[in-house]
């Protein structure tokens, strides 16, 4: 039972990993993307943040 429960904890931290890469390729790839196109990330994150306080 425990070699089964440990078994599943471990391939449960393998997948937050794998995630945890994922995000930080997104990450490093929308920042790129940013730059490419000249935008501001603050900027936009700012303007989302007023957009969804003026809809509710």
């Amino acid at each position: 039972m425990s070699s089964n429960l440990l078994r599943v904890v471990q391939e449960q931290q393998e997948t937050i990993e794998q995630q945890s890469r994922l995000i930080a390729d997104l990450i490093t790839t929308l920042e790129s993307w940013e730059q490419a196109a000249g935008y501001d990330g603050a900027e936009l994150k700012e303007r989302a943040a007023r957009l969804q306080i003026r809809e509710r």
